[in-house]
């Protein structure tokens, strides 16, 4: 943030994408807030994209700070200044307070999160540190300041706005809790800690009150995310749903989860290599390049397969690492330490990083998701470990802080200060020697050698017959077949094998520098037991040698590294940062469209131009950066005269660079609506373009290129037949194509591992014919035609193939034998047909229309749409709008009816004779009462901050 350049981070890029219709919708309708956006996944709240309360102070507050201090520097910030506060609060020498300030702030995982762009994950853990102070302040100096600095700090904690974090802090805050129970009742003070723990959970619930609006609103979205429920029961091959809660599925919370092994890299940082990148673009790139191999040697090792972290987790951007130094500096305050409550911080911390072991240490996973009130909403166990962030350099401090005070006292247990220090060096030099039995691979790269063969045999099954001949590969000559496979395992084992050398060196260099790190470690607190050196001179040096160790380890993920292109690796300039999205050749494409099919749009188009243009010369701004403020106009202008959908093929579920120029059906969001997962997982994934039709996408993009969808139904259709099903199991099934399979030959008939005779299927199903051992899968196209029947069939020679009956018809002399028939006895046709289940059918009037009718787009905005609908007679109308139980009002003339759901999805209504204003608004009551909650809870908060200042000059 300095020299006009600012951090490149991706969430926030991705935060400008999925934000940028609302922000637009702010400037367009004088600062309303549209709590919808059609530019995510379709549409969906902007609960947790972007919302602003205007009541609540504390929220314009921290908005304020960072517009000011800038978001990467003031998070930094915020981490010294919240650590300082808690040192202060203890009375900790300044000094020392510092140190533990520098050590939370460095932390290898806060520069990371920094760097990516988690801003509100960083914020809410710095001001963990002022809620803890404020908690002991409360039990232990000044009950009526705890009180209030506690309702003030946990009020900016939670309008940070990342609950995950949050919970976590409850958790440590609620065994702190327990603690000062034990005391009070041994010190016979028990209505004491009555008083002050009400008080406490009163201010918690001042905080709460101020900040309803976003945890009620996020609680009410939760509940029809992947975070909430599922209305299925099965997976789209029919399978039963494992591992159920009523929150995120387990493998989901579980997915990023903390090896065992892992855990050694909060003592030493590369013991599982660094980031998830290739060597040639790792941490490690010098140390290769430095060492004594050969060129060709280095070459093979950067162009190697695999990455420079053999880690448990998908991917890393970094360790966490929260310093060798800082951890020696805690076991010491274990030992030497008089206050009880570091067993308490102890247990919280190894209780946080068992839970971060997630799916690697399932008993206690299990039990908290399934016993834990909230537990289960929550993904990314990993995130837990920031409490360790608190913790270590917590206890760390309280430890230098009693050495300062009872310097002479604690020196002359020097046999234990030696002991404890010899007792961790010389683990630490166990460890270097021994590894950590992980043979330098991860388990993903284990399975993947295993099943390196099964891999194979599957791409060649995939390739045509012809075409391997051409390279002479003979899939049907099983030695052929393993000598290509042994090549392959040969040579993946190679690539490993020299990786592995290189991981060897990593582990062995980080360990090293561990040790180097204790030893000067040990020598600075050695000072004090054995010389007369000021103590403040001495924790000087410690405060350097730890930013030293923490700086040497988070400088590798946030640095002013050049690439080579000359640009900065992390660092762009601000301009860019502000407009960090620029238009492609096929979005232009579509602008050039748009006016084609409606030259009234030009005007919209050169509006918005107009618009871009002085928005440009208001903050004086040129060259590219110009142009992408002016496109962002001239694309929003037209996104608020129009109504139809985008999909990109190019990441479509892991960016939003679509949705900052259009209504965009993919996108990037933790917390999608679980009816649109369900959609994807069922039919999107499995090819059925159908349900891009009725989701008005009339553009896919793939790179530069636009292509028009000619088959979507538009915004609005009306239907001639409505299908009724029973379960949404049958209703989202009943989106795609159905099959009845007939076993007509000797062998037998399998589906998902059960044998039948007759069933029906949905074609994601694993469906193999078996006969004399040799299986045959049976793959269904959803291209094939309602009434049509194949048959499984094998020929003279014993090879199988699926063939149309017609086809058969024509084989006279019969030389094929039919093993399975095939029947498709449904297809889907949505410009025809409707899909409801027995609630909704309920609400309609019959079950056959005519179809017919004409309507107009007379207004768009994400929360209020208007329609002029004309129909002949009674009709159904499917509306190609996301469906959503909450804060939608449908009206008809101005009367309010019932909006159906219809094709699992979308929204319909059965609509009278007749030509009719037809409108749809999102008006939220809880973000009405949220904000006047803010207020009320703001005043109550300043009058009890206002009030402890009479009485405390009062009393002097």
């Amino acid at each position: 943030q300095f020299n006009c350049y600012t951090l490149k981070q991706h969430d926030i890029e991705q935060y400008k994408g999925m934000s940028h219709e609302i922000q637009k919708h702010r400037e367009k309708f004088n600062g309303e807030e549209p709590l919808w956006t059609n530019s995510m996944f379709g549409g969906m709240p902007a609960t947790q994209i972007s919302v602003i309360y205007k009541g609540n102070i504390f929220q314009q507050i921290l908005r304020g700070f960072f517009s000011f201090m800038g978001g990467p520097s003031g998070i930094f910030l915020l981490h010294l200044l919240g650590f300082y506060i808690l040192s202060l609060v203890l009375r900790i020498k300044p000094i020392i307070g510092l140190l533990g300030a520098i050590a939370f702030a460095f932390a290898s995982y806060e520069i990371i999160i920094i760097q990516a762009g988690h801003n509100s994950k960083a914020i809410t853990v710095a001001l963990m540190a002022p809620v803890i102070a404020s908690f002991i302040m409360a039990y232990r100096n000044n009950w009526k300041w705890g009180v209030a600095l506690s309702a003030l700090f946990m009020t900016f904690q939670i309008a940070s706005n990342h609950l995950q974090v949050t919970y976590y802090l409850g958790i440590l805050l609620f065994f702190l809790g327990l603690y000062e129970l034990y005391l009070h009742v041994k010190g016979k003070e028990l209505p004491k800690f009555i008083k002050t723990t009400g008080l406490l959970i009163g201010a918690y619930l001042i905080a709460l009150f101020i900040n309803w609006g976003n945890i009620s609103m996020t609680q009410e979205y939760a509940k029809h995310t992947i975070r909430g429920g599922n209305d299925l029961t099965i997976n789209p091959d029919g399978t039963p749903i494992q591992n159920k809660t009523e929150g995120l599925d387990k493998d989901y919370i579980t997915n990023w989860s903390y090896g065992i092994g892992e855990s050694f890299t909060l003592i030493s940082p590369y013991v599982k290599g660094g980031s998830s990148v290739g060597l040639a673009n790792s941490e490690f790139k010098e140390l290769i390049e430095e060492s004594d191999r050969t060129f060709a040697e280095k070459k093979k090792l950067f162009e190697a397969p695999v990455t420079a972290y053999w880690g448990e987790q998908p991917f890393v951007s970094g360790p966490v690492y929260l310093g060798v130094v800082m951890v020696f500096l805690m076991i010491l305050g274990l030992v030497f330490l008089k206050d009880n409550r570091k067993w308490v911080l102890l247990g919280v911390g190894i209780l946080a990083l068992m839970l971060s072991w997630g799916k690697n240490f399932m008993g206690l996973t299990d039990f908290f998701i399934e016993h834990i009130p909230g537990y289960n909403k929550f993904r990314t166990v990993t995130i837990i470990m920031v409490l360790l962030e608190l913790i270590v350099p917590l206890i760390a401090v309280l430890f230098l802080n009693e050495l300062y005070q009872k310097r002479e006292e604690i020196v002359k247990e020097k046999r234990k200060f030696l002991i404890t220090s010899g007792a961790f060096l010389a683990f630490l030099i166990l460890l270097t020697l021994t590894g950590l039995g992980d043979g330098y691979t991860s388990s993903s790269e284990q399975t993947r050698l295993e099943n390196i063969e099964t891999e194979v045999k599957k791409q060649l099954q995939s390739i045509p017959e012809a075409q391997l001949k051409e390279n002479g590969i003979d899939k049907n000559n099983p030695a052929h077949i393993k000598q290509i496979v042994d090549a392959e395992v040969q040579r993946f084992e190679s690539s490993l094998n020299e990786v592995k050398e290189v991981r060897h060196e990593i582990f062995l260099f980080s360990m090293k520098r561990s040790i180097l790190f204790t030893v000067l470690a040990i020598l600075f607190i050695g000072l004090i037991f054995y010389t007369s050196i000021s103590s403040i001179l001495i924790f000087i040096g410690l405060s350097i040698l730890v930013l030293f160790d923490l700086m040497g380890v988070s400088s590798n993920y946030l640095n002013s590294e050049e690439t080579a292109s000359g640009k900065y690796k992390y660092w762009i300039p601000k301009e860019e940062a502000m407009y960090p999205i620029a238009a492609t050749p096929a979005d232009y494409k579509i602008l050039e469209s748009e006016v084609k099919i409606n030259p009234e749009l030009k005007k919209v188009i050169e509006t918005g131009e107009s618009l871009g243009k002085q928005k440009a010369n208001e903050e004086e701004i040129s060259g590219a950066i110009r142009n992408r403020i002016i496109d962002s106009y001239r694309f929003s202008e037209l996104n608020f005269a129009s109504n139809y959908r985008v999909f990109s093929y190019d990441n479509p579920w892991g960016s939003s660079r679509t949705s900052y120029f259009h209504k965009n059906f993919g996108g990037y969001h933790g917390a999608k609506l679980r009816n649109v997962q369900n959609l994807f997982e069922f039919h999107i994934a499995k090819g059925n373009n159908k349900i891009f039709n009725i989701l008005n996408i009339k553009y896919f993009l793939q790179g530069d290129n636009t292509i028009p969808n000619t088959n979507s139904l538009g915004p609005v259709w009306f239907v001639k037949e409505v299908k009724v099903k029973n379960t949404p199991d049958d209703e989202i099934r009943a989106l795609g194509t159905s099959y009845h399979l007939e076993k007509t030959g000797q062998g037998r008939l399998v589906v998902n591992h059960q044998e039948v005779g007759n069933t029906t299927v949905y074609g994601a199903e694993k469906i193999f014919y078996i006969n004399k051992g040799d299986s045959t899968p049976i793959q269904l196209s959803p291209a094939m035609n309602e009434g049509m029947t194949v048959y499984l069939v094998e020929d003279i020679h014993g090879k199988r193939d699926l063939v149309p009956d017609f086809s058969l018809d024509l084989d006279t002399a019969q030389s094929f034998k039919k093993l399975v028939k095939i029947y498709v006895a449904d297809v889907f046709e949505p410009q025809k047909e409707v899909i409801l289940t027995q609630k909704d059918a309920s609400k309609v009037s019959k079950k056959k229309y005519r179809g017919e009718g004409e309507y107009k787009l007379i207004q768009y905005k994400p929360n209020h749409l208007i329609y002029e609908i004309n129909v002949p007679d009674k009709q159904l109308v499917v509306f190609s709008e996301i469906y959503y139980p909450e804060n939608w009002k449908f009206l008809i003339d101005g009367k309010e009816q019932d909006i159906l759901k219809v094709n699992y999805l979308l929204r319909g209504a059965e609509i009278e004779k007749g030509k009719h204003k037809v409108e749809f608004i999102y008006e939220s009551a809880t973000y009405k009462m949220a904000n006047i909650m803010s207020i009320i809870g703001t005043i109550i908060l300043l009058g009890l901050i206002g009030g402890i200042f009479y009485l405390d000059k009062k009393e002097s």
